[in-house]
């Protein structure tokens, strides 16, 4: 029994930036916050929201181990409500392991047979095809030996080369673009793919929009449409650095709309889309059947996402308020952006003028903002270890964690954003 002097806890999976923001909305609702150990950015422990990492073996180590470690953790506090997967690779986890993890408080996520429909890329395609919704030619083919099959199949150079598992990346990348077939047998060979399950699929030309939503039985009820205006890859395959918020009266909601009635979606999450703006025309990417990444612009714009997630599964209770965000909101990840270009000229795709060019909009880009991904006035400390965490170090130490009621002891390199 829980003890009546505690707060209830949840308990968030992923050390990335949409589970601070999680954090700081769930502790003002009287919750307290512990973090799992493992994930890309791991700035949730500088968190004022958050009270404890929970600190866990990472998934390679198989998901009987990991299974194991939550149910003790959950015994040992008996005051966890919820268990909330954010990044992907829990997201999938509970789904294709769901009758491992009997027995554990609420998991806040969407079914499991929705889950794992989103996620199949090669479903997801096809049905989006099947209900008029643009997707560029495309082949999922094993390794080099079907990449013939591919062309065949009406794929076209330029090429995007893709895992078919989406937790999975190409030499540290989520995307790879080849020009040629000799690119693409390079490619494959370079990243040993050859026994891989691939996606290849022709490069359509535009930028990237997100609708984010709540939907309830394929109806979208809760709505925000963004433009990603540059990411930290100078292709525009990465993650969202800048951006802005768009009117919902726009082709790629309605496509979200059609996609979400055909799979009579109740839940939350973010479909992607890429339009050409001269000539209007779309290409349908993926829908996430989770937290997004950039999940503080939907909250900013009080869309509360989370909380209407939370309330489905923890208090059996849907909420149909229909709520649509408006247009004109700027946003900025600044750590993010700083990293992409530090990286750039690392890999000397960039030179140093372009570097500074590339730092000096970064941080007029954040100046401008109406939203950072990371940083607020009330929690600012997160922001600073990462901007902090780019820095060159000359010395390394061990430095103590400040969050309350943690005494955990944390190296650089634990410390250090990737």
């Amino acid at each position: 029994m829980m003890n009546p002097l505690r707060k209830p806890r949840v308990l968030l999976l992923g050390n990335y930036r949409p589970s601070l923001t999680l954090a700081r909305d769930f502790v003002r609702r009287g919750y307290d916050i512990s973090v799992g150990s493992h994930g890309c950015e791991r700035l949730c422990q500088y968190s004022q929201a958050v009270s404890s990492i929970w600190e866990h073996s990472p998934l390679n180590s198989g998901v009987k181990v990991f299974a194991k470690e939550l149910k003790q953790y959950s015994i040992s506090h008996p005051e966890l409500v919820a268990v909330v997967p954010v990044a992907e690779e829990y997201v999938r986890l509970f789904a294709e392991n769901e009758p491992i993890f009997d027995g554990l408080p609420p998991v806040v996520s969407m079914d499991r047979d929705l889950v794992i429909r989103c996620l199949d890329k090669e479903y997801m395609l096809s049905l989006a095809m099947s209900v008029g919704v643009f997707t560029a030619p495309y082949s999922y083919v094993k390794g080099l030996s079907g990449a013939s099959k591919a062309i065949s199949d009406g794929v076209e150079f330029p090429i995007i080369v893709r895992p078919k598992d989406s937790t999975k990346r190409i030499g540290g990348d989520k995307a790879v673009c080849v020009e040629t077939d000799s690119e693409l047998r390079e490619c494959i060979l370079a990243h040993d793919l050859r026994q891989h399950d691939l996606l290849l699929q022709t490069k359509f030309e535009g930028k990237r929009h997100n609708v984010y939503f709540a939907a309830i039985g394929g109806n979208i009820t809760r709505c925000l449409h963004a433009i990603i205006d540059r990411t930290d890859k100078l292709d525009g395959s990465g993650l969202a650095v800048e951006g802005r918020t768009l009117n919902t009266e726009h082709i790629v909601v309605h496509q979200t709309q059609r996609l979400l009635d055909a799979l009579s979606y109740t839940g939350i999450g973010c479909a992607q889309f890429l339009v050409d703006e001269v000539s209007g025309k779309t290409s349908f990417l993926e829908i996430n059947p989770r937290i997004a990444g950039n999940h503080a612009l939907p909250e900013h714009a009080g869309l509360e996402l989370g909380w209407f997630n939370f309330e489905r599964i923890v208090h059996e209770e849907l909420d149909t308020e229909v709520k649509i965000s408006p247009a004109g909101l700027r946003y900025s990840w600044l750590t993010g952006d700083l990293m992409g270009a530090k990286v750039s000229l690392i890999r000397r795709e960039i030179g140093v003028l372009s570097f500074i060019g590339w730092v000096r909009r970064a941080l007029t880009t954040a100046i401008k903002a109406d939203l950072h991904m990371v940083f607020s006035f009330r929690d600012p400390y997160p922001a600073i270890r990462g901007i902090f965490a780019l820095t060159p170090r000359v010395a390394r130490w061990r430095i103590r964690a400040t969050h309350p009621g943690e005494n955990t002891i944390y190296s650089k390199n634990e410390r250090s954003f990737p």
